[in-house]
């Protein structure tokens, strides 16, 4: 189902300005008892793997947005592949018991989050001011956007996997 997946969003899916989230100390605790139930066992996790999760992530975009499908999005060669959350491994090694991995979900997802919003900060500060007219030859401001977001995306990713 590759609309759980991070990877096929686009930013107007993920964009911190078009999906508010705000999440406290109350909200996590209450968001991981939601999420508990819906968590495989373990051998059910190592058997089927990233699918395992499915009701968790759809759980989130539902409650959240689909941005949320990310939650798992780990570094490296997870259960996605490639991306920047580091409190995630992948489901053969980061589930255990539904309380214990429970608060793991919401910290990834609280990760997620943050990655995007730093991420949006990034776009906006390098974004042409609005009175310096840009033309598309104008190549300084790509270069320099380019060159500061591949950087950053290499550095949070590790540069692992695909």
């Amino acid at each position: 189902m590759s609309e759980l997946w991070a990877h096929t969003m686009t930013w107007a899916d993920v964009d911190p300005a078009r999906h508010p989230f705000e999440m406290n100390a109350d909200a996590a605790e209450e968001l991981a008892g939601l999420v508990a139930p819906l968590l495989p066992s373990a051998e059910v996790a190592r058997e089927d793997g990233w699918r395992s999760l499915d009701p968790v992530t759809e759980f989130l975009a539902d409650r959240y947005g689909r941005w949320a499908c990310g939650w798992n999005w780990s570094v490296g060669e997870g259960d996605v592949d490639g991306g920047v959350v580091e409190v995630w491994c992948c489901s053969s090694d980061s589930v255990t018991t539904p309380d214990a991995t429970a608060p793991l979900v919401v910290e990834a997802l609280r990760e997620w989050r943050s990655w995007l919003e730093d991420l949006a900060e990034r776009f906006a500060a390098l974004t042409p001011p609005d009175n310096t007219p840009v033309a598309s030859t104008d190549h300084w401001y790509w270069e320099r956007a380019c060159t500061r977001l591949v950087t950053v995306v290499a550095d949070r990713t590790q540069a692992e996997s695909g």
